[in-house]
């Protein structure tokens, strides 16, 4: 038996381009994550219970939250998440700094040292745990409205206001940023007032044609076809719809048609096989099975479909 012979010598490589190979190791996703752009821009969410997926721990074995799944798809960039339970649209513009209302001090009992009650001359009142940072005439500190009454607490609790114009630290931040807005449904039934607000939050943006997604609102069981909520709905969808093209994305499109119910991170729920769902369909509302206990907000499965659409849509738009 002959004894074993060296390999033949390999023969020599190609020379490669000067460039290097135009062939990249790895996904799109991990060369982004693992060589970050140092110019990536912050994405900051305005909004209501919805943007901060309230309901989003129902459902679903862990907790969906939309802004932890947008800022694995949008990272290195900075996703600030500003969604405010309760709140309704010019409290949205309250805190992005684009209402700059005239504080005054009340004579309400003061109750704790440093907590001073104010009331706002633009007569908004507070809703939901909103605690905005901000300053009034040079005086850092937060406008608290989550104990129903407004509040100016300064961060140095020996510093005191009378009076003076209120602006949002929020301002600061936001600029700059590209934004998503889910905002309004609290106030829907005031189509031409959620109009004229988001919009404003549209044209605030540095570029407004290019840095702002409005998400459409959804229908609950409160607002079956045929009801003034649903009515509502359906008027800012539409409008918004025509004004923002593919910068508008249609949620109530997406969680109440068979298409959308089919979409690949709700396929394995089979909703359509469930007389729930159809049943759902044929009042135009979103189905049980994406909704959280209490009926008004989205739980995890609900949320996961959305987070997928958003981040689809921000890939067309190229903001990833």
């Amino acid at each position: 038996m002959p004894s074993p012979q060296p390999a033949a010598p390999a023969a020599p490589a190609a020379p490669r381009p000067a460039g290097g190979t135009p062939s990249l190791s790895g996904t799109e996703a991990s060369r982004r994550l693992l060589a970050p752009e140092r110019d990536a821009r912050p994405l900051t969410l305005w909004g209501s219970s919805s943007m901060s997926s309230e309901g989003g721990a129902s459902a679903t074995p862990l907790a969906v939250r939309i802004h932890e799944h947008l800022a694995l798809a949008a990272a290195p960039a900075v996703v600030h998440g500003y969604g405010v339970g309760a709140t309704r649209s010019p409290h949205t513009l309250l805190m992005r700094g684009l209402d700059t209302p005239h504080l005054h001090r009340t004579d309400d009992p003061v109750t704790e040292p440093g907590r001073i009650p104010v009331s706002l001359g633009s007569g908004l009142t507070p809703s939901g745990r909103l605690r905005i940072p901000g300053d009034v005439a040079g005086v850092p500190g937060i406008l608290d409205g989550s104990e129903g009454t407004w509040l100016f607490v300064p961060d140095d609790p020996s510093a005191t206001v009378s009076e003076g114009i209120f602006r949002s630290a929020l301002a600061a931040i936001a600029e700059g940023s590209r934004q998503v807005l889910w905002m309004g449904k609290n106030n829907i039934r005031d189509v031409e007032g959620v109009l004229e607000d988001t919009q404003r939050m549209w044209d605030a943006a540095a570029d407004p044609s290019q840095d702002t997604l409005v998400l459409g609102q959804w229908p609950t069981p409160r607002d079956p076809i045929g009801s003034e909520t649903a009515d509502a709905v359906a008027a800012v969808n539409e409008e918004q719809q025509r004004r923002y093209g593919e910068h508008f994305l249609d949620l109530g499109g997406l969680l109440t048609s068979e298409e959308g119910l089919s979409c690949p991170p709700l396929a394995p729920l089979r909703l359509l096989e469930q007389a729930t769902t159809q049943r759902a369909l044929e009042k135009q509302i979103v189905p049980s099975g994406l909704r959280a206990p209490d009926d008004i907000h989205l739980n995890g499965w609900g949320n996961l479909a959305v987070s997928w659409a958003i981040v689809g849509r921000m890939r067309e738009l190229r903001w990833l």
